[in-house]
């Protein structure tokens, strides 16, 4: 009798603590390491994160020596999911155009922005300015290329101009084979109907094989500034373009907003340019600025960044989060408050969890912890939200920082793995002018095991 007790205790027990599980822990496991730094001595920075089309992780990067006179040059890691370090690639722009006749660019300065995974390769595109360049120009200059599975160059052009610059945001192979470039510049193309432009959005249709140019085209509002930092080929054909815009939204917010246009017909004029910001507490003036955003299965964008506050006397800084049907409809616009009622944040990245959730990484400025008072300057941001983009009391919990005791770090992107895991590339600052590339990996809950 004793002994079928105890077993109905224990019984009991064990359906009392599965009844508990809110949900699967997943990995990574508590034996393994994962953070890990790469880097040369002087400055490494995050700029893209993206699986490989070998099943392993690509962290994009820039890389400058310490050495008196060093460039800032393109930096590729493949790595696995532990961290391993598969390979290293590095580009430097004015060696690659060497004995170039065409261009002869003196020493530049290359800034990476984008790498996207394609059939048999991948494309790169990036910014570079020249140092001390009297036949092309000192302004920002495109550079794209495309490469094979070991990240040689395939193909590569230059968008260059000595009386203008241009600035990518991003970059797609389009279906029918050809490269669209998404971007900014300060050149007014054909067709354009702003009177008095500054910085215009940016979009051109090119050849993968050659200097063939379909199209080109610019768009954006009078005396302000705009940018694309996106573009997407949706299933119908229409390009969606994500940016921002010194115009005022759709409800009357100031500073600068979001925007999301659609293109009915490849090169035409856009059919919708909807333009979004945000108010906190009364407070319209915001400079909402757009760094990612990920395209869904079912075509939304789910668009992050930093809405910052252009109020001298109590500026304030938070991530948000949008969700844009590829209608134009806006799903959900949220601005991501922390607990703590003084801390400013900002996002960078937004990845979709195993679970549905969005979680995003950016940056906490000047963190400080609300309970030992302990200061770690700016660290990096881990935050999860349900799919509606709102931190409810069940997600509370679901917040972290991670990084140095000194130094400003910063999470920049975001990817969630096959097992559930969350991968995050961020920039570690060790002071004295050195920062290294950092790979985090957490569970679920936010939490990095080691």
């Amino acid at each position: 009798m004793k002994r079928k007790y105890s077993k109905l205790v224990l019984l009991i027990l064990v359906l009392m603590a599965y009844s508990c599980v809110f949900e699967p822990d997943y990995g990574p496991r508590p034996v393994d390491t994962f953070i890990k730094y790469y880097g040369i001595s002087g400055s490494n920075e995050v700029v893209d994160m993206i699986n490989s089309n070998q099943g392993n992780l690509i962290i994009l990067g820039n890389e400058e020596s310490s050495a008196s006179g060093a460039t800032k040059d393109i930096v590729i890691l493949e790595i696995d999911t532990v961290g391993n370090l598969i390979k290293k690639k590095t580009f430097d722009i004015q060696s690659l155009y060497a004995g170039d006749s065409s261009y002869n660019f003196e020493i530049t300065d290359d800034e990476a922005v984008r790498i996207k995974a394609i059939d048999g390769g991948y494309l790169l595109c990036a910014n570079f300015t020249a140092k001390d360049d009297k036949i092309n120009g000192l302004g920002s200059k495109i550079f794209w290329c495309e490469l094979d599975d070991n990240y040689n160059i395939i193909g590569k052009q230059v968008i260059s101009d000595a009386d203008y610059y241009w600035e990518v945001g991003d970059i797609i192979k389009s279906r029918d084979g050809n490269i669209v470039i998404a971007g900014a510049t300060n050149k007014k193309e054909d067709g354009d109907n702003a009177i008095r432009p500054n910085k215009q959005r940016y979009l051109t249709k090119r050849s993968i094989d050659n200097d063939t140019v379909f199209w080109s085209k610019t768009f954006g509002y009078d005396d302000v500034d705009d940018f694309a930092i996106g573009v997407v080929e949706l299933l119908d054909g229409k390009l969606g373009v994500i940016g921002w815009t010194g115009k005022s939204g759709n409800q009357g917010e100031s500073g600068i907003n979001t925007t999301f246009s659609i293109f009915t017909d490849i090169g035409s004029s856009s059919s919708i340019d909807n333009v979004y910001g945000f108010e906190y507490q009364g407070d319209t003036d915001f400079n909402d600025i757009v760094e990612d955003f990920v395209y869904t299965e079912t075509e939304d964008m789910i668009i992050v960044g930093t809405s910052t506050s252009n109020n001298s006397v109590d500026p304030r800084s938070f991530p948000f989060l949008f969700r844009i049907r590829k209608e134009g409809t806006l799903v959900f616009k949220e601005l991501l408050i922390s607990s703590i009622s003084d801390l400013n944040s900002g996002g960078m990245d937004v990845t979709i969890s195993a679970q549905n959730d969005l979680i995003i990484t950016g940056v906490f400025y000047n963190y400080e912890d609300s309970i030992s008072r302990k200061a770690y300057n700016d660290q990096v941001l881990f935050k999860r939200t349900n799919q509606f983009g709102k931190v409810t009391n069940d997600y509370l919990p679901y917040q972290n920082h991670f990084g140095l005791t000194t130094g400003d770090d910063i999470g920049k992107a975001i990817l969630t793995l096959t097992d559930g895991s969350i991968a995050i590339a961020a920039t570690m600052d060790f002071g004295n002018s050195r920062t290294l590339i950092s790979y985090l990996k957490v569970n679920n809950k936010g939490i990095l095991k080691r």
